[in-house]
């Protein structure tokens, strides 16, 4: 229920419970098509909102129209809906005795930091205007149950073998790249045999955790060199540690997206990839981006801020002059394999 600063008209952003509204809901959503998906839940309507500027400037916007709309609570509504772990805070914010940070009064002024405001402690704020690379904890304990699906893949060719990164799609079926499973430095034919690694990880010690080698069958190996993907099917069932990775319910991915990719770099051990990793470029058939891969992480899945499949990764390509950097990394879009596979007419999930 709104009480007295959602009830003014105008809405007076001088007050710290109000700027700290606008504050929590620009942090937590962010997105361009999370903010509009908002509004439009809201009942509000878009024409009236400004969508330039940041996401602090966009949620003064929304604010100010749901009041001249009375919508407020429609669209508090509509954020504790999709959106409720902060529940709690915006009962925090908007009740008769607001929790504010440290320091704040009603006259502070916390955007000159060696202004009369500045108490030496609190007001906080991001490093990057607008980057908000803050999670919820969630975030380890559902990227942990995502990893269960990665293995690393061994493929032996005539006189030599290979390894790369796979993930488990099916009961039995692993996705990886065309090129693990094929010799592109050969004749381009497929792997006389191959194996799946799952739990090729290090515990807290630093110690190897017991693994599971599963034998594949190689005369099963469907797949498409041109964008890169292939399935195989596994000779026994993976091992009960294991699960079957969802590769359907991920929104396209855009610019600035963050995305992480569990992997088994240089053949070794899994690892995670969580640093730098943003979105350069998407385009239909590819993405690409800062996170970072070695030799072995081909045919890792990528996955972003929901732990959603967006890609496969396969390969680094040349960054644009002037970026900053001298490579990026790439991965086909999960919605270009999926049609693939589903073009071969393989059955997809549990």
């Amino acid at each position: 229920m709104m009480t007295g600063i959602l009830d003014e008209f105008p809405l007076d952003f001088s007050r710290p419970q109000l700027r700290a509204l606008r504050d929590l809901l620009s942090r937590a959503i962010f997105q361009p098509r999370d903010v509009q998906a908002m509004v439009i839940d809201a009942g509000l309507n878009p024409g009236m909102i400004d969508f330039s500027g940041n996401a602090s400037l966009q949620w003064y916007s929304i604010l100010t129209e749901a009041r001249a709309e009375e919508r407020v609570s429609d669209l508090l509504g509509a954020v504790r809906h999709r959106q409720p772990p902060l529940g709690t805070r915006i009962d925090e914010l908007v009740g008769e005795h607001p929790v504010l940070e440290p320091g704040t009064g009603p006259a502070d002024d916390l955007t000159d930091a060696k202004g009369p405001g500045w108490k030496g402690f609190g007001a906080e704020r991001l490093v990057v205007s607008n980057i908000d690379t803050l999670l919820g904890v969630a975030f380890l304990s559902v990227g942990l149950d995502r990893s269960r699906s990665i293995c690393r893949v061994r493929s032996t060719f005539d006189g030599r073998q290979s390894y790369g990164t796979g993930s488990l799609i099916g009961p039995d079926l692993l996705l990886t790249n065309h090129h693990v499973l094929h010799d592109w430095d050969g004749d381009g034919r497929a792997a006389r045999t191959v194996e799946a690694w799952f739990d090729y990880e290090l515990d807290q010690a630093g110690r190897t955790r017991p693994l599971s080698v599963v034998s594949c069958e190689p005369v099963t190996i469907v797949g498409d060199g041109e964008h890169d993907w292939a399935v195989v099917r596994t000779s026994a069932p993976p091992p009960n540690t294991s699960a079957v990775l969802d590769l359907t319910l991920a929104s396209p991915p855009r610019e600035d997206d963050y995305v992480f990719i569990i992997q088994h770099p240089d053949g070794g051990p899994k690892m995670i990839g969580l640093s730098h990793n943003l979105v350069r470029y998407v385009d239909d058939d590819v993405i690409q981006y800062w996170t970072d891969t070695k030799a072995g992480s081909s045919g890792a899945p990528v996955f972003n801020s929901r732990w959603e499949v967006v890609g496969l990764h396969h390969r680094w390509v040349e960054a644009p002059e002037g970026e900053g950097v001298a490579y990026r990394n790439q991965g086909r879009r999960i919605e270009r394999i999926l049609a693939g596979i589903r073009g071969r007419g393989i059955d997809v999930g549990v």
